[in-house]
């Protein structure tokens, strides 16, 4: 789906996968660059291998057919995002999955540190665009919610920062806070069922 001067498509293990970090330098070029072994948020499971990234994204799509999106610019990553299902985010212990307490069945996971876009790229609807695709397979494919957690307080340091999702940025896309949690972050969470296309 082409969007402006960007085409977003889903995570697949034949074009890139989010296996390095664009929040602080260049978008990344897949025919040049170097591959990484996860992003931040799937370093606790991939313990820095590649092989162990790459079997893991194979699971995931074959059982669930989607785990994220990226933002392409001529050939270059510019931003992407992952979303989980709640017993695949258990599993690989992505970052926030939500806590014991929750076992809401039909739930899709992401957390704000496995959504990045390259700094040049920042402020453009990359980030909202990837979500909203996130949402749309979301509803289309029968999940029921979609939780995002280490949601961020509104400040001036966190705009400021590199972490720019913060509560109003996802309660513009529709999310109602779910708790604080510990260290000052949010879990946020929307009803695909309410969610329009």
């Amino acid at each position: 789906m082409s969007e402006r001067f960007y085409e977003v498509r889903p995570i697949a293990v034949d074009e890139w996968l989010p296996d390095g970090c664009i929040a602080h330098g260049p978008p990344i070029d897949p025919a040049t660059d170097k591959p990484g072994s996860g992003c931040d948020s799937l370093q606790r499971y991939t313990r820095g291998s590649r092989e162990r990234l790459i079997e893991m994204y194979r699971q995931v799509l074959a059982e669930v057919g989607c785990c994220g999106f990226v933002a392409w610019v001529q050939g270059r990553v510019v931003g992407y995002n992952n979303f989980f299902p709640r017993d695949w985010a258990r599993a690989i212990r992505f970052y926030g999955w939500g806590g014991e307490e929750d076992t809401s069945p039909g739930t899709l996971v992401h957390n704000c540190i496995s959504m990045k876009v390259a700094p040049a790229y920042r402020r453009k609807g990359i980030g909202s665009s990837l979500i909203r695709h996130s949402l749309r397979w979301g509803k289309e494919h029968g999940w029921r919610r979609f939780e995002v957690h280490l949601v961020t307080p509104d400040s001036p340091e966190h705009f400021a920062g590199e972490q720019k999702s913060c509560v109003t940025f996802w309660r513009k896309l529709g999310f109602e806070v779910l708790r604080q949690d510990p260290g000052g972050t949010f879990s946020m969470a929307i009803s695909l069922a309410r969610y329009e296309l």
